[in-house]
């Protein structure tokens, strides 16, 4: 199996990327990815866009050490910000990566994901609405492979007050069009929202509309890689998933899910 989203030391991960290749060879993982934090906006939880040379050189030395032990693709983590999309391309093409995340970690300048005081300003309807549309954005703007944990913006718990299946079923439709990989993200189990990312009634829409998916945990320690993955294996086989997604030089390839 496989584990595409890793945090180290060079963003806000715990520990460095040849601690979590080892822990993940302990596990019997067959590959995994890296995927820190890139940023436009200076924020301590990203990497340095100065310190982007210093993550290639060691993924790519760990590469080879291990690779009788295991395969290390190397991906990131990119924040989505519709403003700056020509940027994001020039800063994704410098970096010889196997896969991109897409993620949305701001609205507007409002990191909803770490700053809690903005809840409440808008109807939480409202609130899904403004963020799914940068989803969508993010999906139209062909500049990622993978859609980062979909909806995060149930983290703290925050639902929204009337049934929102139709923006949900847009989305995956517009991911759809635009050949996206959604991640099933098993981190958000931790998370106050104790749920995956996505959902299971976004899990189920994904496969109505024969979205692909790949698996990860959102590692940032050793002990979190590939956690929860035997739910998650489950969750996917009684949806209907028979296969994951992996990547290398941002080609995909099919992985059968065992079972």
């Amino acid at each position: 199996m496989v584990d595409y989203h890793m945090h180290s030391v060079l963003s806000d991960g715990k520990n460095t990327y040849e601690e979590m290749v080892q822990e993940a060879i302990a596990k019997g993982l067959d590959e995994i990815g890296f995927s820190d934090h890139v940023c436009l906006k200076r924020v301590e939880w990203a990497i340095r866009i100065e310190d982007i040379p210093v993550m290639t050189t060691q993924i790519m030395d760990l590469r080879l050490k291990y690779k009788d032990q295991i395969k290390i693709r190397y991906g990131i983590e990119v924040d989505y910000f519709p403003e700056y999309e020509r940027e994001l391309k020039n800063l994704i093409e410098s970096i010889p990566v196997d896969y991109v995340i897409g993620s949305i970690h701001f609205i507007d300048d409002w990191n909803f994901d770490t700053d809690q005081s903005l809840y409440g300003k808008w109807t939480n309807d409202r609130l899904y609405e403004k963020y799914f549309r940068l989803v969508q954005q993010a999906a139209q703007s062909g500049l990622f492979d993978i859609i980062g944990h979909i909806d995060i913006i149930k983290k703290f718990r925050v639902y929204p007050e009337s049934n929102q299946d139709q923006l949900f079923e847009d989305t995956i439709k517009i991911i759809k069009a635009h050949n996206l990989v959604v991640e099933l993200n098993t981190g958000g189990m931790d998370r106050p929202c104790a749920e995956f990312t996505p959902s299971a009634r976004l899990l189920e829409l994904c496969f109505k509309h024969h979205v692909p998916v790949t698996l990860s945990s959102d590692a940032h320690r050793q002990v979190q890689i590939a956690r929860h993955y035997e739910s998650a294996i489950e969750l996917l086989l009684q949806i209907g998933y028979t296969e994951i997604i992996g990547f290398n030089n941002r080609v995909r390839r099919i992985i059968r899910i065992p079972n």
